[in-house]
């Protein structure tokens, strides 16, 4: 099997702390979290790091994740100045080797599906904490309780090895499993083989925190 990445951030703010949805890149991120098969460990970014964890997913590897194309990558682009530089960050993003679980399975069954709803379906495992308790513990962290960074970095990387392992499954048996909250547990079949990525070329942007 070719080498992959595993790709899951939180954040500092809520979509109502920064205006709603459609300002996703002002919510700035707490922690981000990479499984890297090549090395067989999780590497775990603060927000002093992100330009390290850009430059990581942007290292050759599939980025495995979930929302991450829609969610994650519109949080990075954040750390760029407005306008062209940012939506320029936001293409090369999408431009990688990715595989958005959330999307592909959408595209399969027609809706979306949570990732704890597959998770406990295929997997038997649940998420830990959710993204409410992430950014209360951040809160907490400013407050200065500097033990909760750790907590958030903790709970990140269980949704990666969640996400991860979602992810092996379906390679290896052609399907996965989610909760349907109407008709209980469903069977998809999926075709997740890794491609052969895409070379890019490397820009350099300034980062504006």
């Amino acid at each position: 099997m070719s080498d992959f990445l595993v790709f899951d951030l939180e954040t500092q703010r809520s979509a109502m702390e920064v205006g709603g949805w459609n300002n996703i890149a002002e919510m700035k991120m707490s922690v981000g979290v990479l499984w890297d098969s090549s090395l067989q460990k999780y590497c775990i970014y603060f927000e002093d790091q992100v330009l390290d964890l850009i430059e990581h997913l942007k290292s050759g590897p599939r980025v495995i994740g979930y929302n991450h194309i829609g969610f994650d990558y519109t949080v990075l682009s954040g750390y760029y100045a407005d306008g062209e530089i940012r939506a320029e960050m936001m293409e090369q993003f999408k431009g990688l080797n990715n595989l958005d679980l959330l999307n592909d399975l959408r595209d399969r069954i027609g809706k979306r599906v949570k990732l704890d709803a597959v998770a406990r379906a295929t997997l038997k495992v649940g998420k830990s904490a959710d993204g409410l308790m992430a950014l209360k513990w951040y809160k907490e962290y400013l407050q200065g309780d500097l033990k909760k960074l750790d907590e958030i970095a903790r709970y990140c990387q269980q949704d990666v090895e969640v996400t991860r392992d979602v992810y092996l499954y379906g390679i290896e048996n052609k399907y996965v499993f989610y909760e349907d909250k109407e008709s209980g547990i469903k069977k998809v079949p999926v075709d997740w083989q890794e491609e052969e990525p895409v070379q890019k070329e490397e820009d350099s942007f300034q980062l504006s925190f």
